[in-house]
């Protein structure tokens, strides 16, 4: 649904699939580029400082805002969409997390609304899925001082107040990548990077604690970890996840039916890839049944399973000349 490089320049365009859509306009270094739950917008972070908002049209996506950030922005994330439109941005520069929101106008733009002192410089964003408007609005925000942090919305209608409810001793280093379990069924979890050190936390509502269920073993990574994707299930018995690190990996997650202290899963390896350079993120589709990969040298892949439910790269793109191969 959403991939992303790190470095991209001049017009971007969407037609890296025979289906895709051209986008509208010229930017700068592109730091971060965060789709909606629909695909109908989409928010990009420059080296000059400005967010811009594209909205889907009838043939390509269209600027619909820009505005300029105090600092620059490197993360963007949106709420689930029974929110409204809001995205939240985090800078490496500060330790503050911006609260964007789509105000009722004659013409759509989005206004400042809320700013979170996260008392550390945050490393990655990443709102809590969920299918009922009941739910609070959760954010997960780990940060440069191996700590995860997780603030909710006072107030679902406002969103002006920030009340931080947890905070995970998540790692010994800086915490690179987070992911939510994207199954809403399940008992609320995360995945979480910190260096090499991959583990999972479950959080158990009464007594309002997050426990370590899992951890990875140590040799899975050799290199510090810069992007944590989890699958959406879709009715399998199992989990995927997936990390960007010096190569693409994915992992399968079965469920132990006697579960021991930090042994939640049985993880088996499913794919390392051949990538010669750093892999910077990984994100899945809305079934869980396709990855995409982005590298230093501007290469998007696709990952799909074959028939003998082998992962297979069934598309390779280069942002340099829009190749496909």
């Amino acid at each position: 649904r959403k991939s992303k490089a790190r470095s991209a320049r001049g017009r971007r365009k969407g037609n890296m699939a025979e289906n895709g859509m051209e986008v509208e306009g010229r930017n700068p270094t592109i730091y971060d580029l965060a789709f909606d739950f629909h695909s109908q917008r989409f928010a990009i972070s420059s080296a000059d400082g400005r967010i811009r908002v594209y909205a889907k049209g009838k043939s390509k996506y269209e600027q619909m805002d820009e505005f300029k950030v105090d600092v620059r922005a490197r993360k963007l994330a949106w709420a689930p969409p029974h929110f409204g439109q809001v995205f939240a941005a985090a800078s490496l520069d500060d330790n503050i997390v911006r609260i964007y929101e789509e105000t009722v106008s004659e013409k759509p733009r989005f206004r400042r609304v809320a700013q979170i002192n996260n008392a550390a410089n945050p490393t990655d964003l990443a709102f809590k899925p969920g299918a009922e408007p009941s739910l609070k609005l959760t954010l997960a925000v780990p940060s440069t001082d191996g700590k995860v942090r997780v603030y909710e919305a006072s107030d679902a209608m406002s969103l002006k107040e920030w009340k931080k409810t947890s905070e995970l001793e998540a790692g010994k280093t800086e915490c690179t990548g987070l992911a939510w379990n994207p199954n809403y069924f399940e008992i609320p979890s995360l995945l979480v990077a910190c260096g090499e050190e991959l583990a999972i936390w479950d959080f158990y509502k009464e007594q309002h604690r997050w426990v370590k269920s899992q951890e990875f073993p140590s040799d899975f990574h050799t290199s510090n970890i810069n992007k944590v994707a989890w699958a959406p299930s879709m009715g399998r018995s199992f989990h995927l996840v997936a990390t960007a690190s010096d190569t693409t990996r994915i992992f399968k997650l079965k469920p132990k039916v006697d579960q021991q202290a930090g042994k939640r899963f049985e993880v088996e390896p499913e794919l390392k890839g051949d990538a010669k350079t750093q892999v910077w993120d990984v994100q899945w589709n809305l079934t869980g049944s396709v990855l995409a990969s982005s590298d230093a040298e501007g290469r998007v892949v696709l990952w799909k399973r074959d028939f003998v439910q082998k992962w297979q790269r069934i598309m390779n793109a280069r942002s340099k000349d829009d190749q496909l191969t």
